[in-house]
């Protein structure tokens, strides 16, 4: 049988729901123990119903194997019936040749008895009464013959006929003596395979009667199993009902609760940045000289901890840039590397917070600055908290131009710090040799 095997009580995600539940245990009328215990009794007692299916899928072969052996063996005793049938009709036929010729045989005595008699008239009319006396008492032919030997007055020839006559009629009697013993040997051997068919017969009514009520008690199991995963069914059905219920309510109260730290952290984060905004607005253009050699100065003075670089290997491509930060880099100042011209900015990005997917907002950059330094090289800043610059302003070397954050596709506070020449991504770190 091809029946189900059932799956396990509850998985292991819907038992961790089921330990949150005691959060929302007046939400929902489900009552998971309940469920479970049911669902457990419904477990043991569906293995009760497949290991009596077994047994009785098992006893049910048997049956029919033994039922075949015994229906094979009231085939062998019918055959062995129609053959003594045979050997009984041959030895009918038999003792009715025999009897042809035994009468074929008395017929002949009856001849040579009517001989005699005219015979026996000869001598009576001779005068010798007393040996036809003796003759014509005989009760029957046997008694004849015996009598017949006291007369003395028949012939050798008459002797020798009745003599020849009674040697054939006890051959031939000795014959069909035999084969009446032969057919009765066989008529009483018919009988015992008669009487051994009907009890293998009975036997096998028996069996084909069993086998039936098996039958009828499988498909009752078969019945009661359906039942048996029906409910099951609709058991797991509740369950996953209520498990995903519970976990819109815990994803709500997840959401609920991280919107309520991002926005305590986002407050705090705004409070430093406008503190540190403060600080830099009595010099808000240039916050660190150019050098004389008119070299690349760091983007984030005084944060100098790469947690990313350049040759990083990110799926199918490296990282094509520098992530720099630090347990106090939100909110640093961000300068430009170099002097040039800004070429593009993004500011409305307001997802400033760690996350682990792209809120999608400046082609994952967040709030970012581009300048074009001339000779095909330009810089990105991305994931600023702030932007401090607009497009087509010409900035400085070192000037101040926005705020290290954590916008766009970012999960945590760093500055993405990017070169490209020609739009090729090149490592930044080579222009600090």
């Amino acid at each position: 049988m091809n029946s189900k095997k059932h799956k396990p009580l509850i998985t292991a995600a819907a038992v961790l729901i089921a330990l949150a539940a005691s959060v929302f245990q007046n939400v929902f009328a489900f009552d998971i123990n309940e469920n479970s215990q049911e669902h457990y009794e419904l477990e043991q007692q569906a293995s009760e119903y497949e290991q009596q299916l077994d047994d009785t899928e098992k006893e049910i072969a048997d049956k029919e194997a033994e039922s075949k052996k015994l229906q094979q063996q009231i085939s062998d005793l019918s055959k062995k019936i129609t053959q003594s049938n045979n050997k009984i009709k041959t030895l009918n036929n038999e003792i009715d040749e025999k009897q042809k010729e035994i009468d074929e045989k008395l017929k002949a005595v009856e001849d040579r008895l009517n001989a005699l008699r005219v015979r026996l008239r000869t001598i009576y009319i001779q005068g010798d009464t007393t040996s036809l006396e003796v003759i014509l008492g005989a009760k029957d032919f046997s008694d004849f013959m015996d009598k017949a030997e006291l007369v003395k007055n028949l012939s050798d020839y008459d002797n020798r006929l009745i003599q020849s006559l009674q040697s054939e009629m006890e051959v031939i009697s000795q014959e069909q003596k035999k084969l009446r013993s032969d057919k009765e040997a066989i008529e009483k051997e018919k009988t015992n395979l008669e009487n051994n068919k009907n009890k293998i017969n009975k036997l096998n009514e028996d069996n084909t009667k069993l086998i039936q009520e098996l039958k009828s008690t499988k498909t009752t199991l078969e019945d009661e199993i359906k039942q048996n995963d029906e409910r099951q069914k609709v058991l797991e059905d509740a369950l996953a009902e209520y498990n995903k219920e519970l976990s819109e309510q815990l994803k709500q109260k997840r959401q609920q609760e991280k919107l309520a730290k991002q926005q305590q952290k986002s407050q705090q984060i705004q409070k430093k940045l406008a503190e540190q905004q403060q600080r830099d607005s009595q010099n808000p253009e240039i916050v660190v000289p150019a050098t004389e050699d008119d070299k690349f100065l760091w983007p984030c003075p005084g944060h100098t901890n790469l947690t990313s670089t350049f040759e990083e290997w990110r799926g199918a491509n490296n990282h094509g840039a520098l992530d720099i930060a630090d347990g106090d880099v939100y909110a640093a100042k961000v300068i430009a590397c170099y002097k040039g011209t800004v070429i593009s900015t993004n500011t409305d990005c307001t997802h400033d917070y760690g996350k682990y997917e792209s809120c999608g907002c400046g082609g994952g950059y967040g709030n970012y600055v581009m300048i074009d330094h001339g000779g095909g090289k330009v810089s990105i800043y991305g994931h600023l908290s702030a932007v401090s610059v607009v497009a087509g302003q010409e900035v400085a070397t070192g000037q101040l131009i926005g705020y290290v954050g954590s916008t766009g596709y970012s999960t945590g506070p760093h500055l993405h710090f990017e070169l490209q020449l020609d739009g090729v991504r090149y490592d930044p770190l080579t222009e600090y040799e």
